[in-house]
């Protein structure tokens, strides 16, 4: 039987050891927008025992996120395929490594409440902000052809969130496409309505997308993380309040709009790229490329790094 200084001793070599491979891995630079990935993480025990140092950059949306991915200034982040389909097509270095399938669709369309826009239709002659590439840019496009409207019929407008926000409440624009929790909190802060929604609508993935210096140099770090990720989403379909109390306590977001957003999002964090997942993205970018958003075809498929697979 061991001494009792010998198990001090073990333990203390394993603590020493477990420094050792944390030090030996380089920090992992990772976009996050809100701070819904790190808040998501951070309530379901996923950030205890982090081998590596994360290194967190907020960002209010997904194009920013994906510009600083492009400069080398994170290693990794989630957005939108439209996101990820928008910066491709500008010529971004960039590869998906990891998908979320969305069971509910998370952008809309939102009018205030007495607005006498009804349906899709209705927008005709209208002004819609939004920003440009985003998912709710893609929802517009995809909701409009679904109605048969023309594109050139509606006016977009091109704006940041917060702009659309206060354009919406001031009239300047008529609706404005956006996600949650942008949504949640304009049904229940600003009285507006869903006029359209994703689902059913336009099918979507979220890509988590790397640079190549990353996949080169990080791999242990990145599969690590989508692993995380991943079980952390899977706590969160059974805990839905505490997630959203936990949302709502550390980002400051209202807790009856955290409550919203969350009850109604379904996500399932892929353990593997999948053929249908690319086929939904391509439908995106060629949807996108048809109604001129993009300036040429982007076939996604080569921008998937496939090799990255996790436990089932």
């Amino acid at each position: 039987m061991p001494t009792f200084k010998a198990v001090i001793a073990a333990l203390a070599l394993s603590v020493l050891a477990a420094q050792a491979r944390a030090e030996s891995l380089a920090p992992l630079r990772v976009g996050d927008q809100r701070g819904a990935v790190q808040v998501l993480l951070k309530a379901a025990g996923e950030l205890d025992h982090v081998p590596y140092r994360i290194d967190w950059a907020l960002f209010p949306v997904g194009a920013p996120l994906v510009e600083a991915l492009n400069a080398d200034a994170i290693d990794f982040g989630y957005v939108g395929d439209a996101t990820t389909t928008f910066a491709l097509a500008a010529g971004a270095k960039l590869k998906t490594i990891n998908v979320w399938d969305f069971g509910q669709g998370g952008a809309a369309v939102i009018v205030p409440d007495k607005a006498p826009i009804r349906t899709v239709a209705d927008l005709r002659g209208h002004r819609v902000g939004l920003v440009r590439g985003s998912p709710g840019h893609l929802l517009v496009v995809a909701a409009l052809k679904q109605a048969g409207v023309p594109l050139s019929d509606v006016t977009l407008v091109f704006l940041s969130a917060a702009d659309a926000k206060a354009a919406l409440g001031s009239g300047a624009i008529d609706a404005w496409a956006i996600w949650d929790p942008y949504v949640a909190a304009a049904q229940i802060q600003d009285h507006m309505r869903i006029l359209v929604g994703s689902q059913g609508t336009v099918r979507e993935v979220e890509c988590g997308v790397a640079s190549d210096s990353a996949i080169a140099t990080k791999r242990a770090q990145l599969t690590d993380f989508i692993a995380r990720v991943r079980r952390a989403y899977q706590w969160a379909q059974a805990h839905r309040q505490e997630q959203a109390e936990a949302y709502a306590r550390d980002t400051g977001t209202p807790l009856d709009v955290a409550t919203l957003t969350f009850s109604r999002q379904q996500v399932t964090v892929l353990p593997a790229v999948t053929d249908d997942a690319i086929t939904v993205h391509q439908a995106v970018a060629d949807l996108y490329f048809e109604a001129g958003v993009i300036p040429r075809r982007v076939e996604v498929a080569a921008t998937y790094d496939r090799s990255f697979t996790l436990p089932r």
